[in-house]
């Protein structure tokens, strides 16, 4: 029964442990992903335009899918064309349409049901009009024509030109948006530099993001305006920043690696008894290694076969919890050895005399992670070992018989 109780209090503390670690990692993690100042607008729209020329371009379009979009128009009222060069619907489609254009695309005809559009340029003219909904993704929208029900739009540049009308609600995220049109029900934008024109009439509501509040003509808004703020204010990160995430991470993992030495210690576990290490250090490092390289493989095939798939997140877990806790060992067992080696000169508890060397070596440790290449070498070689003293201390010995 204390075995018991005390393995339940072991799982515990582990687990709370870990969930402290954890977060504190993450909230590393985040702080040094974040995006430095200089990497904002111009980069990032850079990175748009660059990712949005990619889908676009029509050199990845071959020409077979045309042949077979085209034979595929034919069996419905629906429309399909991919096109590398632009491309004018100026024919009547009684259905849906389908169209990704690697030009300029011109819609000039009567559409009786919806449109999905993913084109580099994208005109609806005065003589079109789309009877349900619009789906577009384009560097450049442009409508002069009607659209009958709502228009979900995606794109760099986008005008509703006067004499234009959506006739129920507009969603529409673009950098330079500009509204001259009429827009029966509500409008939902966001973007960087918004317009609106006097001639322009939205009869419901307007929710718009900006990174400031825009001029809005009186009479063009029958409804509310709702406004919020979508600019990203990135705070640059000093030196001074960047050592204190470094030594919270350094404290944090010492912190860590006194806690879990606390409690193996207060359970008597065999995981850092350092009695037999010298002779069995091959051994550690040879299940280190089975263990890191072959389980995860030993698990995808537990994953095929579907009475084993429980068992596989079993093991899976206690994979990820030998990563979590492998440094961690390695320190705490070279810390005892460290210990017991230098017991004469310093003349302490035998507990804190090994919390002195934890420390250490943790500094240490999380120092040398910081050195590119140096610190992968060496956290593999922890985390090899670490892995290797878990499994291998927990096994089972043979006993002599005299």
């Amino acid at each position: 029964m204390k075995k018991l109780k005390r393995l339940i209090v072991l799982f515990l503390a582990f687990s709370l442990i870990i969930s402290i670690n954890g977060i504190s990692r993450a909230e590393n993690t985040i702080e040094e992903t974040q995006p430095s100042i200089n990497d904002t607008d111009d980069n990032v729209e850079d990175d748009i335009n660059a990712s949005l020329e990619d889908i676009l371009s029509g050199y990845g379009i071959p020409n077979e899918v045309n042949e077979i979009i085209e034979e595929a128009s034919n069996n419905d009222g629906n429309f399909f064309k991919a096109s590398r060069d632009p491309f004018t619907l100026n024919t009547d489609v009684d259905g849906d349409v389908f169209i990704v254009c690697g030009g300029k695309l011109t819609i000039d005809s009567y559409i009786t049901g919806n449109a999905f559009i993913c084109a580099n340029e994208v005109e609806i003219t005065s003589n079109a009009e789309i009877s349900s909904s619009l789906f577009c993704v384009s560097k450049k929208i442009t409508i002069y024509g009607g659209i009958n029900l709502n228009a979900y739009c995606v794109s760099e540049s986008f005008n509703l030109n006067e004499d234009s009308h959506i006739y129920k609600n507009l969603y529409l995220s673009a950098q330079n948006i500009n509204l001259d049109g009429l827009i029966e029900t509500n409008a939902f934008i966001s973007g960087n530099d918004i317009k609106i024109q006097p001639n322009c009439t939205i009869q419901g509501n307007l929710d718009y993001s900006a990174p400031n509040e825009i001029e809005i003509p009186e009479t063009a808004i029958k409804g509310n305006v709702r406004f919020s703020n979508n600019a990203i204010n990135i705070t640059k990160r000093t030196i001074s920043d960047e050592i204190s995430d470094k030594l919270k991470s350094i404290i944090s993992y010492m912190v860590f690696a006194v806690i879990i030495f606390l409690i193996l210690n207060y359970i008597k576990s065999k995981i850092i008894d350092v009695s037999n290490f010298k002779p069995s250090i091959g051994k550690y490092v040879l299940f280190g290694i089975l263990v890191l390289f072959i389980l995860p493989i030993l698990n995808i095939l537990m994953l095929l076969v579907p009475i084993l798939t429980r068992l596989a997140f079993v093991v899976f877990g206690i994979y990820i919890l030998l990563l979590m806790l492998a440094s961690t060992i390695t320190i705490i067992t070279l810390s005892k050895l460290c210990a017991e080696k230098y017991k004469d000169s310093i003349k302490v508890n035998d507990i804190l005399r090994t919390i002195i060397f934890i420390a250490l070596f943790s500094i240490a440790y999380r120092l040398l992670k910081f050195v590119p290449v140096l610190g992968f070498l060496v956290t593999l070689t922890a985390v090899i070992l670490g892995i290797g003293i878990f499994i291998k201390n927990l096994l089972p010995t043979k006993e002599t018989n005299q």
